[in-house]
């Protein structure tokens, strides 16, 4: 019997105009009375999250910043930070890469440098609404709540940013594709599938009892630590190789399409 279910957002229970299905909520009561939880799980900060989910959040649990930091009624249930003393080089490498643009991602607010173009910093608001810009990124290097360090890059993240970032980081840092521009450097072990494994200790509840739903290559460690594991029809190619199921895509409402049917809604 499936306990716990864990779902990706972008590009996985939202569809493309970033719209929730509108039977989440009563679906998610339904679940919550057979005693099933329901987590999202994202690169997203949690504040983000909690602005853009706020019906939910009395009956959902957060996997945020690619499972660095896991949240439950604003109440922090798990965090697994990087080393401070990483932090300088990973601004370092940033700062030699064109086009390219760190987001230090901390617990409660992330940190953008001024020197950012002004359409990264609007536009990595709406995903951060709890950014802070600073002049210096390297004057916050002693933060011991730092989850993640997210980049964005103006071109195609898997073919100029990620290969750099690999290069420079890869021997001693996680360096995760997350998204067509995003790139995510963070502690080694930790990954969505890692706070899915805390979740199930914590709640005592075996893999065999969890689902997973996801689209993107930092998806991966979610879908293997899940008995049921479901990429979208709409998912990058290796992940759905990866993947026990195929879902509908997130435009056919994929998600709760297979929940609907396998709790029998």
């Amino acid at each position: 019997m499936i306990k716990l279910i864990a779902c990706d957002m972008d590009g996985t229970l939202l569809d493309s105009q970033k719209r929730l299905p509108p039977d989440l909520l009563p679906a998610l009561k339904t679940l919550g009375e057979r005693g099933v939880m329901f987590a999202v799980a994202s690169g997203r900060q949690y504040a983000a999250l909690r602005r853009d989910l706020e019906p939910l959040v009395p009956h959902i649990l957060f996997i945020c910043e690619n499972g660095g930091l896991v949240m439950q009624n604003d109440r922090q249930i798990l965090i697994d930070p990087m080393n401070p003393a990483d932090l300088p080089d990973v601004i370092s490498v940033a700062r030699t890469l064109d086009r390219v643009y760190p987001v230090l991602c901390r617990a409660k607010r992330a940190l953008i440098e001024q020197t950012a173009a002004p359409d990264f910093i609007a536009e990595t608001k709406r995903y951060y609404p709890s950014a802070d810009v600073v002049p210096d990124l390297m004057a916050h290097t002693d933060a011991q709540d730092v989850c993640k360090v997210a980049f964005y890059d103006e071109g195609d993240a898997q073919s100029h940013e990620l290969p750099a970032l690999q290069d420079a980081l890869g021997d001693r840092l996680a360096v995760i594709l997350s998204g067509e521009h995003w790139v995510d450097v963070m502690k080694p072990g930790v990954h969505k599938g890692a706070a899915m494994r805390g979740l199930q200790k914590m709640l005592g509840i075996g893999a065999s009892e969890c689902m997973a739903f996801g689209d993107y290559l930092n998806d991966c460690e979610l879908l293997s630590s899940v008995g049921e594991s479901y990429a979208m029809a709409n998912a990058h190619p290796i992940l759905k190789a990866q993947a026990k199921h195929i879902a509908p895509s997130n435009d056919d409402d994929g998600v709760m399409r297979v929940i609907r049917e396998v709790f029998g809604l």
